[in-house]
């Protein structure tokens, strides 16, 4: 959703302030209210973050350096129990991860295929009583592999695990790649992922995040899809 440097810096910048004052903004009126605006709008930041570094998988040097430089943050911040202040950290770092994979796994098949199936599965697997990767239950402290969602007063409104953090980032990863308007795709995922959080809020219980997060990747890109589509055909 972001170019530059600058921009990318200005929007780690930014998601690290409002983690961090989070617990001193004022509590809005009712429970779940109150957990759906927090929720939301630490998804949608972690979500920008995360697509964020996906241009720097067009140069293999900086994706290393990229990922050996946040795995380390990361493993100092989640060392130090930082709590909700480490998940910016841990977006960028999961957002060069999938956008590694995508790097790796360089197929328009897999472009296509791959939000398709890990929705499935995460939708099976989910409704059929496992775990969600995006969860109203607050992370256990110093966990690198969830990523906190402060509630504004203080606590914890909920996490947002691995899983989901790098599929975005691979799913923004071959919207770059492959012509889809990688843009509208990343602010399409964002809100599929803060809308999947509200669901489960209304619902009382775990809803799978990746169909969410497929539709956000599929909707605005469908009139460019059938072009995807013979690419893969073509192989």
């Amino acid at each position: 959703m972001v170019r530059g440097p600058a921009a990318v810096l200005t929007l780690c910048v930014a998601t690290l302030a409002y983690l961090l004052i989070a617990p001193a903004l004022p509590v809005l009126h009712g429970a779940d209210l109150a957990r759906i605006v927090a929720g939301a709008c630490g998804a949608v930041l972690i979500a920008a973050c995360a697509t964020a570094v996906v241009p720097a998988a067009d140069g293999r040097i900086v994706l290393i350096v990229g990922l050996l430089g946040s795995f380390l943050l990361v493993a100092a911040l989640d060392a130090a129990n930082l709590g909700a202040a480490a998940s910016v950290f841990e977006a960028l770092l999961y957002g060069f991860v999938g956008a590694g994979f995508a790097a790796v796994l360089d197929t328009a098949a897999l472009a296509l295929a791959l939000p398709v199936f890990a929705a499935a599965v995460d939708a099976v697997t989910v409704l059929g009583g496992g775990p969600s990767a995006l969860s109203l239950a607050p992370p256990a402290r110093g966990d690198p592999l969830t990523l906190e969602l402060p509630v504004w007063g203080g606590g914890a409104a909920g996490h947002v695990g691995i899983v989901d953090v790098v599929f975005v980032a691979a799913f923004a990863a071959y919207a770059r790649r492959y012509g889809l308007r990688e843009r509208a795709a990343g602010l399409g995922m964002a809100l599929g992922l803060a809308a999947a959080f509200a669901v489960q809020v209304l619902a009382g219980r775990t809803i799978p995040a990746l169909p969410f997060v497929a539709a956000g990747l599929f909707a605005p890109n469908a009139d460019r899809l059938p072009a995807l589509f013979r690419r893969a055909a073509r192989g």
